[in-house]
């Protein structure tokens, strides 16, 4: 059975175990750096917020040996049982005055999402290759964040341009998704530490992650939800408070959407190295949607400024899984 066959007969599958006032609907989402991933959900009337299961890992499973029969089962199970947060109605969100404090920025390629971002409000930021794109966040669970991409249908809707978004999420996003630095060493002890998994006390672990030996000494920007903080060096302020800190011009390493490393600047650290070492991590260790750059940045204390620190790194190339 061909891929296509494959989504019409779960669609298929699915209308017939459910009751006719259901709506199955099979759409392609395109994601991050371009990727596109198929997925289904189940709406009943009236439902504002539906389920939505990505189908791509179930061909995989089918192609295994998994009968059509149990895939469905399993996401009828799964659709069914998703606990959905109760959210605003949908007139909310059709007047600008009432989602002014939750729109919130984010930051992708620039070039490996070229297209997407032709229905996207954007900023360019000038000579770096990444974009700040806008969404709302809608609401938070213990386990989710929900938010909505903002297309400029949206905008126009809004009757707000580019600049208001940008100005909005300026002040949202630090607001709602406060900053966090860590040491590279700390936050590793500290997952080690929450890991159910490993059996090491805290004493071992303390010395297994010592942080005075690592060189060059490397520090972790995220948020404090730890999902899409790589934004945060954008946060005013965030950078120049602590090359401040240190004393030092700051280097960093986009290690994915969600976080970037950063590393006091030193004459001894050679870029070129920096960027291939970021290159390898990302083709071998990143997900292609969670890339971000194949570039390293130079943050300069003196002049409050970020540029590319190395020019002749590879672009992000990215393919469907």
């Amino acid at each position: 059975m061909v891929y296509e066959q494959f989504l019409k007969s779960v669609q298929n599958s699915l209308k017939e175990r459910l009751e006719p006032d259901y709506n199955v609907t099979i759409q392609t989402v395109t994601k991050n750096n371009g990727l596109t991933y198929d997925g289904i959900s189940i709406k009943k009337k009236e439902e504002p917020l539906v389920p939505f299961v990505y189908l791509n890992s179930y061909y995989h499973s089918f192609l295994s040996g998994t009968p059509l029969e149990t895939i469905t089962h399993n996401l009828l199970t799964l659709l069914q049982n998703n606990d959905l947060p109760k959210i605003p109605s949908a007139e909310v969100f059709l007047e600008p005055e009432r989602i002014t404090d939750t729109i919130i920025y984010r930051l992708i390629n620039e070039t490996a999402n070229r297209k997407r971002l032709e229905d996207l409000p954007h900023i360019s930021i000038p000579n770096l290759d990444l974009s700040l794109i806008f969404y709302l966040s809608i609401t938070e669970t213990s386990d989710h964040l929900f938010t909505a991409l903002i297309h400029k249908r949206h905008q126009k809707m809004w009757n707000l341009s580019t600049d208001d978004l940008y100005q909005m999420a300026k002040s949202n996003t630090p607001r709602l998704f406060p900053a966090r630095i860590t040491s590279l060493p700390e936050m590793i002890r500290d997952i080690t530490k929450r890991s159910p998994d490993l059996k090491i006390v805290e004493k071992d672990i303390d010395d297994i992650f010592d942080s005075t030996s690592l060189y060059p000494p490397m520090y972790v920007l995220t948020n404090d939800v730890g999902t899409n903080g790589s934004v945060c060096m954008f946060y005013e302020g965030i950078l120049k408070d602590f090359a401040s800190h240190l004393g030092k011009d700051l280097i960093i390493l986009p290690s994915s959407i969600h976080e970037v490393l950063i590393i006091p600047a030193d004459k001894k650290i050679s870029y070129h190295e920096l960027a291939e070492t970021v290159h390898s991590i990302n083709q071998e260790e990143v997900p292609n949607e969670d890339r971000l750059s194949n570039h390293i940045y130079l943050y300069s204390l003196s002049k409050d400024q970020l540029t590319l620190a190395f020019t002749s790194s590879v672009s992000i190339e990215t393919t469907n899984p």
